[in-house]
């Protein structure tokens, strides 16, 4: 009984704290810097949302196309589907994000991989975010994906698995890396841990899909570890 009183006189203190700082700091749109909210309706009705003929596997906007050619080259073990493009006020959300942990802007992403969850009509039975090495977290303090996981997992009400995937080795950033160097850098990078994963159908986030190489490997970790299927959300698709 103490220990639940604690926890919500805890609660209720950081409530009053956060609503003192934003009368002191008010918020500020991080797409175009204004006042009042963490993300603006004009920066909402700016995003490029993929929407219309897609890729069954990853995602991609197919447009005239009949065939997506990078899943005709290589298919994914997952399928994928991204909120936007990333691109104009997108590219500054998911940069904030990364580096500055705002639990407000990460429900606010959520929200939109909410949406796509249900459009498709998916049935996951656990949320999994991608993980980050053990370097880049101990600089940072906390992971993006797993923000906007857990938000995730709260708005589908479904229980979410922090500790799902870890990296079993460490990798160089991604960014500058082809393709093919992309799918070496993190070729067996990952290992799941099965008594969490297996059985379930596994709901995978990230904040960002380039080539869908570190999703491919995260979702084999993940089939290996015994999970039934895996499916992938994320907030922003590179061009």
């Amino acid at each position: 009984m103490q220990g639940s009183y604690a926890r919500r006189e805890r609660r209720f203190v950081q409530r009053w704290l956060e609503a003192g700082l934003e009368v002191l700091f008010p918020p500020r749109c991080v797409g175009c810097e204004a006042k009042g909210t963490d993300w603006c309706s004009d920066c909402d009705r700016s995003l490029s949302r993929l929407k219309g003929r897609l890729c069954p596997g990853c995602g991609r906007a197919l447009g005239s196309r009949g065939t997506c050619p990078d899943c005709e080259y290589r298919p994914l073990p997952l399928v994928v589907r991204s909120c936007a493009r990333y691109e104009g006020p997108l590219v500054r959300a998911v940069l904030h994000l990364k580096y500055r942990p705002n639990p407000r802007l990460a429900a606010v992403m959520a929200g939109w991989l909410a949406e796509i969850y249900r459009r498709e009509g998916w049935q996951a039975t656990l949320v999994v975010p991608v993980p980050l090495g053990r370097e880049r977290l101990r600089q940072r303090g906390y992971n993006q994906a797993g923000l906007v996981a857990s938000e995730l997992a709260k708005a589908l009400g479904l229980p979410a698995e922090p500790e799902g995937l870890k990296r079993a080795r460490e990798t160089r950033s991604q960014v500058g890396l082809d393709t093919l160097a992309r799918l070496r850098n993190v070729e067996d990078a990952f290992q799941a841990h099965p008594p969490a994963v297996a059985g379930h159908t596994v709901l995978l986030v990230d904040d960002l899909y380039t080539t869908g190489a570190t999703l491919s490997s995260c979702a084999q970790a993940l089939i290996s570890g015994g999970a039934h299927q895996v499916l992938g959300l994320t907030v922003g698709r590179a061009r």
